[in-house]
């Protein structure tokens, strides 16, 4: 007990000094918590993401057509030329527009949505998991009017058309029959993932779909390697069936490795800030002890000269800053956790909290304090108690 009121008083007896140093260490436990927390939160996010791709692979032909037939690529164009050469894998053609949604018939409240309009196999392809219902498939009839719909585009038509069943909805002038609802699907941080909950799919396989342009195909590749191979393919069969096509190809795999490469530098630059703050905390911390040897060294040397042993000093000393470093980090964590919450939520991420983040800010703060505390306390090996009580060193 009355080592603990040596050390409250030591505290007390320095308040600016110990304040300064409070303040300092708590803002280095906030950042260093906060980057710790942030980074985790944003790599589980992107590995998520990886994980998503490299699930489904996919490489996307985006096709810029043009008002002249030869700059289109038509569904028999794709049936033709491009939907057999890439076995066994899936492939599947789109076409992408946007389009009114008659919300509430009656107060005539619309959306705008988007519509894409493709075939069987896009289930499959992109994985889409149904919430109600199922998607379209090879053996429904190709004139029956029907669509399946994004979570938030069922949501909206449930609030606007609260004692209606969702078993139908007017896209335009035409009622269509409501064949699924699609599961809600998580944010993506690069490749819009979350698009499917306001996207409506129809149905392009219809007997007289053939001359529809599409401005899209996907090919789904279970292995990221095959990927060059799959772009060069598709590259060769453009470029010598349909010269006038102007195109783009982008390839998901190498998205994956970008992501890899950019979880990387973001772990770089996550050390780099932390390492700074920590820096500048240890710095401040050993000028502090410094500064409070210098003040009270008259003190320091009364006590080497009734017989305390430099040790006992150093540890007093040590106890006094680790009291107030210790109060002051676990404050920080704290902070460091709300404010990571804060930028999480604001860029509509999910929340995950770890106890890493909070033990890792915490341990390390509080090595630091001790470090520096030693570094400055090594002053009073040499220190001279008569010097010292005369206060002339």
């Amino acid at each position: 007990m009355n080592s603990i009121k040596t050390v409250l008083k030591g505290v007390f007896s320095q308040k600016t000094r110990a304040v300064l140093t409070g303040v300092s260490t708590l803002c280095a436990a906030a950042i260093i918590t906060c980057l710790v927390a942030f980074y985790h939160t944003a790599t589980d996010f992107m590995s998520d993401e990886i994980d998503r791709i490299n699930l489904g692979t996919k490489i996307h032909l985006h096709i810029m057509s043009g008002e002249d037939s030869t700059q289109q690529l038509t569904y028999a164009d794709y049936q033709q030329h491009i939907q057999g050469q890439f076995r066994p894998y899936n492939t599947v053609a789109s076409k992408t527009q946007h389009t009114d949604v008659q919300l509430n018939i009656k107060d005539q409240q619309n959306g705008f949505y988007e519509n894409v309009i493709t075939n069987a196999e896009y289930a499959e392809t992109f994985q889409i998991e149904m919430n109600e219902g199922r998607f379209f498939n090879k053996l429904d009839h190709p004139y029956n009017r029907f669509v399946v719909i994004g979570h938030e585009i069922a949501e909206s038509l449930r609030e606007n058309n609260p004692d209606k069943p969702l078993d139908t909805m007017f896209i335009g002038t035409n009622e269509y029959k409501i064949l699924g609802v699609i599961k809600e699907a998580a944010r993506g941080m690069f490749f819009g993932w979350h698009r499917t909950n306001t996207t409506m799919f129809t149905f392009l396989n219809h007997a007289d779909s053939g001359n529809i342009p599409i401005d899209q195909v996907s090919i789904q590749v279970s292995n990221p390697d095959d990927c060059p191979k799959i772009s060069a393919q598709l590259t060769s069969i453009l470029s010598d069936k349909f010269p006038g096509v102007r195109y783009q190809i982008d390839d998901m795999g190498k998205t994956a490795q970008d992501l890899k490469s950019y979880l990387f530098k973001i772990r770089l630059v996550f050390c780099v800030i932390g390492f700074v703050s920590a820096l500048v905390a240890g710095v401040n911390i050993c000028n502090s002890m410094f500064a409070i040897i210098a003040e009270r060294s008259k003190e320091i040397g009364i006590r080497l000269a009734i017989g305390a042993s430099a040790f006992q000093v150093k540890s007093l000393l040590t106890a006094e800053t680790g009291t107030v470093c210790l109060l002051s980090s676990m404050l920080g964590v704290a902070v460091g956790e709300a404010i990571s919450g804060l930028l999480v939520d604001y860029i509509e991420w999910e929340y995950r909290w770890t106890i890493e983040s909070s033990a890792i800010g915490f341990l390390l703060i509080n090595i630091i304090s001790i470090l520096s505390c030693y570094i400055a306390l090594r002053k009073i090996n040499r220190m001279n108690p008569i010097t010292a009580i005369q206060n002339t060193q």
